[in-house]
């Protein structure tokens, strides 16, 4: 009797990662519409950010808390199909985790971005105006006109 193979077959794994990915791309182009979509009415409602307060607007996580959701769930899809033997469905949702992963940092990053704005440089309180009685000639002040 032969043994049983406890490997899935390789046109199911190969058809089941081509599915799996579809379903990936189709999810993060959803949870970038949607989200897209939330920051365009919010900022078409109310100018740009709601002020949270003297230091600006406050960190808006809902993006962030999607993204890492989508991440979570292929980083375990990605693991239960490896386990069970199914590596190229395995590999394929690694590989869309670890861009997700990435598309998440960057979307942190821009989130943080945005409620942490540079400040603004100071304005300078009287303009230039010359050397203000320093002689350029080496000379003391009493050599230079205005001096």
């Amino acid at each position: 009797m032969p043994a049983q193979n406890t490997r899935g077959g390789g046109c199911f794994d190969g058809l089941f990662a081509l599915l799996a990915a579809v379903a990936d791309i189709g999810v993060l182009a959803g949870t970038g519409v949607m989200l897209g979509l939330r920051g365009w009415a919010r900022s078409s409602r109310d100018g740009k950010h709601t002020s949270g307060g003297p230091t600006g607007p406050s960190m808006d996580w809902t993006p962030v808390v999607w993204f890492a959701v989508v991440w979570a769930v292929m980083a375990l899809t990605a693991y239960a199909c490896w386990t069970s033997g199914l590596r190229i469905t395995g590999g394929t949702q690694a590989v869309f985790a670890v861009l997700t992963g990435i598309l998440l940092c960057v979307v942190l990053a821009h989130e943080y971005g945005e409620s942490h704005p540079e400040p603004s440089a100071p304005s300078p309180t009287a303009p230039y105006n010359g050397t203000y009685g320093q002689c350029r000639s080496g000379g003391d002040s009493h050599e230079c006109p205005g001096g």
